[in-house]
């Protein structure tokens, strides 16, 4: 663009160097005479050149916000981009596949966690375990959960328009209408104690001595332990609540001995125990214990057992010894 308008007239401008001194440092041959050549000059207004000025300006600043509008709408058309692509996702994962969405719940090692489930039933689960489920229950839909590791739950009764209630494992499929039982799938095996209502228990074949897929119904009161390795086993338990004594920090020891305590530190705290003496894994002890950690356990064993216990924490270990 051509910013400077002509002028009718022209002028002829004489130039002249009155820095004498410094002309004859130079050796200029002129010295301060007027130079022999002339050129044109067009005066312009100084209104014209505020227009001018303002004009070139203007052009060199309107790339530069042409720039910045072009980037700044970047930023939030990517994110609806991701937005889209989540939500086409979720309905292609679900619609497309079948696969509905599940999530799950997890415990370290010495952690207990309440878990409320979509129905309003309660679980709680032990420490080095998981639960799975669907993110959504349907009106007529199974209430499905699977679980591994040890958990306790307390099944809300529903109307007839939803079914029952199942809790999945390797070993066995967990039904119920609304009652309180724990669940036990650690070292192969399931363990499940039943304190309330009624519960009908679906053995996987492959798993069991039955070789066929069989049913148990079971009674408050009553425990069912399932392997690979025997028939399962069906006892009958006054204290059948002492399976669940974990969920209020509750030991519930019969005759039990110091291997089948190093199984319950391993299973529960992730700790390994060492004996110095073989025959200190025959120690037992009897009696209902309470400790919130596993060093308050410890401190109480040491003291029943009458042995001394250490724990090294870099190597997960606790070594037991004699006094």
């Amino acid at each position: 663009m051509n910013f400077f308008k002509k002028r009718e007239y022209e002028s002829k401008v004489h130039v002249s160097f009155p820095e004498k001194g410094f002309m004859d440092q130079q050796q200029h041959p002129f010295g301060d005479e007027e130079l022999p050549f002339e050129f044109r000059h067009k005066p312009v207004d100084e209104q014209l050149q505020q227009d001018n000025w303002r004009g070139v300006e203007e052009a060199i600043r309107q790339p530069e916000e042409v720039q910045v509008r072009r980037l700044s709408w970047l930023p939030a058309s990517l994110a609806a981009a991701s937005l889209i692509l989540v939500v086409v996702g979720i309905w292609w994962v679900e619609t497309r596949t079948g696969t509905p969405l599940m999530s799950m719940e997890k415990t370290s090692y010495g952690e207990i966690k309440t878990i409320l489930l979509p129905d309003s039933s309660v679980v709680m689960l032990n420490g080095n375990s998981s639960l799975r489920m669907l993110q959504q229950w349907g009106a007529g839909d199974n209430r499905e959960v699977w679980l591994d590791g040890e958990a306790y739950f307390q099944v809300q009764k529903q109307h007839a328009a939803r079914k029952g209630f199942v809790v999945h494992t390797k070993q066995v499929d967990v039904e119920v209408l609304g009652t309180k039982f724990n669940v036990n799938t650690r070292r192969l095996q399931s363990i499940v104690s039943l304190e309330e209502g009624k519960v009908r228990l679906s053995v996987h074949g492959e798993v069991s001595m039955v070789n066929k897929d069989s049913s148990i119904v079971m009674r408050p009161g009553q425990t069912v332990v399932v392997d690979a390795s025997s028939m399962p086993k069906v006892n009958e338990e006054r204290n059948v609540t002492a399976h669940s004594g974990w969920t209020k920090n509750e030991f519930h020891f019969d005759n039990t001995s110091l291997a089948e305590i190093a199984r319950l530190m391993e299973d529960t705290y992730g700790y390994k125990m060492t004996v110095a003496d073989t025959s200190l894994w025959r120690l037992s002890i009897s009696g209902d214990l309470r400790a919130s950690n596993i060093q308050e356990l410890i401190k109480v064993l040491e003291v029943t057992l009458k042995t001394t216990m250490r724990i090294d924490r870099e190597r997960k270990t606790i070594y037991v010894t004699r006094p």
